[in-house]
């Protein structure tokens, strides 16, 4: 075949003004008319009122045979859209591949369409070159130039090409089944090799955290933008009847279950050093009834003047822990015990966090031992720190301790008692020399649940009772003895701050830091965290910097940035499981048992929120106005979606108005 139009070669002319030309646009060809030009840059008209800046690059072909102006623009391209429909379907890559494979030598786009064709067009040149910059199969561009491929090579892109279309299905055939499955279909995918193998995948992908298939992560993605994919792969094998026997919250953090082999076989050799008999006889451990891993005890002794001596003792785990070794190697990733409502995922080998470090009650045990003297009022007079071996005298939980405190008549010993009280009375003064110096105390419930089975136990744990609140404060006092003991002796530790802002008074975010500062929330002037080596490493680093003292410090201060900054980054994520955890299980449990029956609740911020008073959880509220902080009201359930996190409450009356009973 023939066509009337001259060949159409590479333009000789470098102005484009005014022509039609073909451009690259995302990968396609597309026509307009070129109307003005800037050095390296064209501007052209695409369609009549519409124009586009591009870079003169990406010009490939002009029409010689055809013009065109603002006003005939829209007829040209209609022409040539036509054109282009017409000849488009009839190219097939194949056959011309089939006529030149052999020739061995590279072809111009004009040149092949008139070897396909029988003519050489402008239009017909743009539908073969738009075809090449397209073949992954045939042919190899080198610059505007094609060179067929082998025979061996178009079998081998065939094969990639098909295994990369066969891939693309399948992903859209498991987006599809995921999407099904996390929507809540009606109709149950049926069991078959392909869902036995997604849930396989998904298996593997919650039980190796750090090898995660990432083509399966962005498929979870995609399944539930909102979700980490972890707890998207979860609730599908939930929802199949499949999910793994571990813990879903574990898994999902990719928390490791059990220790290796070398850090238990480390734990169980561990020898602590000896240590000198502390002479304390009466100190006492202060713990949740089914805590195991009891890591602080607390003493008060009444000396001559109204004075008294205080001492607060914690479980000198760095005994037991050697720097580089294999325990500090797990604990370091670890970061935290983490406390989840199906497990407690601890931070250190039971041998040494439930036993032999546990300070125990009748059983002797290293401890650091901070020593304060304090006046009558709950000045601090003198400190010491030093390590030392202790034995308990008695173990308390916080529900014994708050009888004592309330007066409600205990069979605890009468000697144990009298000194809890005094223990108290220290504390409240301390913490009212906190206050005044601009401490910010906060008031918030905290729910302990646990979970066996299919059974799920909410506990509200009042974080301001007289027990909690004593015990916290000793920790305090230890933590803020501990800073200022390293800033007076030059021992490099990370202390935490919260200054002021000199210019509103407003409080500055706690920060970490080398240097001791002012920290206004807790109204201290040094502030660092010692207290608890058991179940945080960073306190375990700054114990072992502690008993290290200021000759020979265990870390430098570089070690000890980096360290404490990966401990810090581990223990927020951490945090944030345990929260989603717990929200997860009281959704769960709301969602199974109380559904449709009027709740206690305290309605916050003006009635846009509230907290369910046996359940210490909050969602939005609905329906109320005018609300004042912290006020009593009775509310229902209108929405719970666990998975999410999802909860919004129906406002019902005030509390005092009508007796639940009665709805």
């Amino acid at each position: 075949r023939r066509h009337n139009s001259a060949a159409v070669p590479a333009p000789a002319t470098n102005s484009f003004l005014g022509s039609l030309v073909e451009y690259l646009d995302n990968g396609r060809l597309r026509t307009g008319l070129v109307v003005r030009e800037q050095g390296s840059r064209v501007a052209l008209l695409e369609a009549p009122g519409r124009e586009k800046n591009i870079g003169r690059e990406l010009l490939l072909l002009r029409y010689f045979d055809r013009h065109a102006d603002a006003g005939s623009l829209q007829e040209a391209l209609a022409s040539i859209e036509k054109e282009r429909a017409r000849l488009a379907p009839e190219l097939d890559l194949h056959l011309l591949w089939e006529v030149i494979r052999d020739q061995g030598r590279p072809f111009g786009a004009a040149e092949l369409s008139e070897l396909f064709f029988g003519f050489r067009s402008t239009v017909a040149t743009a539908v073969v070159l738009e075809a090449l910059l397209t073949d992954r199969l045939y042919f190899t561009r080198r610059h505007m130039e094609f060179v067929a491929h082998s025979p061996e090579q178009v079998e081998r892109a065939r094969l990639q090409h098909q295994k990369s279309r066969q891939r693309t299905e399948a992903y859209g055939q498991t987006l599809t089944l995921a999407r099904s499955i996390i929507e809540r279909s009606e109709e149950a995918p049926v069991r078959d090799s392909r869902l036995e193998k997604f849930a396989a995948d998904l298996t593997r992908f919650l039980e190796n955290p750090h090898t995660r298939n990432q083509d399966l992560g962005n498929l979870l993605s995609e399944v539930a933008p909102d979700l980490p994919p972890a707890e998207t792969a979860f609730e599908i094998l939930d929802r199949l009847g499949m999910r793994p026997s571990a813990p879903r919250f574990a898994l999902i953090g990719g928390l490791r279950l059990s220790f290796n082999s070398a850090t238990v076989e480390e734990a169980e050799q561990a020898i602590p050093a000896e240590r000198s008999r502390n002479d304390d006889s009466a100190a006492i451990t202060i713990d949740d009834a089914d805590t195991l891993e009891i890591d602080d005890a607390i003493s008060c002794e009444p000396l001559a003047d109204g004075e008294y001596r205080v001492r607060i003792h914690i479980a000198l785990i760095s005994d037991f822990v050697v720097k580089g070794g294999a325990i500090e190697t797990e604990a370091a990733s670890r970061a935290a015990t983490f406390y989840l409502p199906e497990a407690t995922i601890r931070m250190l080998p039971d041998v040494i966090s439930c036993d032999r470090a546990s300070l125990i009650t009748g059983v002797d045990r290293p401890v650091l031992t901070t020593e304060v003297r304090l006046s009558a009022e709950g000045e601090l007079l003198a400190v010491s720190i030093y390590p030392s071996r202790l034995r308990v005298a008695s173990r308390l939980d916080y529900d014994q301790t708050n009888r004592i405190l309330t007066g409600v008549k205990t069979d605890v010993d009468l000697g144990v008692a009298t000194s809890v009280r005094r223990l108290d009375a220290i504390a409240t003064k301390l913490r009212e020399r906190r206050r005044r110096a601009g401490a910010v105390f906060f008031s918030r419930r905290e729910s302990k649940i646990r979970v066996c089975g299919d059974h799920i136990d909410i506990q509200v744990i009042d974080g301001h009772s007289p027990a909690r609140l004593m015990v916290a404060e000793f920790m305090v006092l230890s933590n803020f003895v501990a800073a200022r003991y390293a800033a007076d002796n030059r021992i490099p530790i990370i202390y935490r701050v919260q200054p002021l802002n000199n210019v509103i008074g407003l409080i500055q975010r706690p920060r970490l830091s080398l240097y001791p500062e002012f920290h206004a929330g807790i109204g201290l002037s040094h502030y660092a965290q010692v207290s608890s080596p058991i179940r945080r490493y960073a306190d375990l680093v700054m114990q072992r910097q502690l008993i290290s003292g200021s000759r020979s410090t265990a870390y430098s201060t570089d070690e000890l940035i980096r360290v404490l900054a990966g401990a810090e980054s581990v223990e927020v994520a951490g945090r944030e499981l345990e929260r989603r955890a717990k929200r997860y299980w009281t959704l769960l449990h709301l969602q199974r048992t109380q559904l449709d029956r009027p709740l206690e609740a305290i309605a916050l911020r003006d009635g846009g929120s509230a907290e369910l008073s046996a359940f210490a959880v909050r969602g939005t509220l609905r329906g109320m106005a005018n609300a004042t902080l912290d006020q009593p009201i009775v509310v229902r359930i209108a929405s719970v979606d666990p998975l999410r996190g999802g909860l919004v409450l129906n406002y019902l009356h005030p509390a005092k108005a009508r007796s639940i009973e009665a709805d």
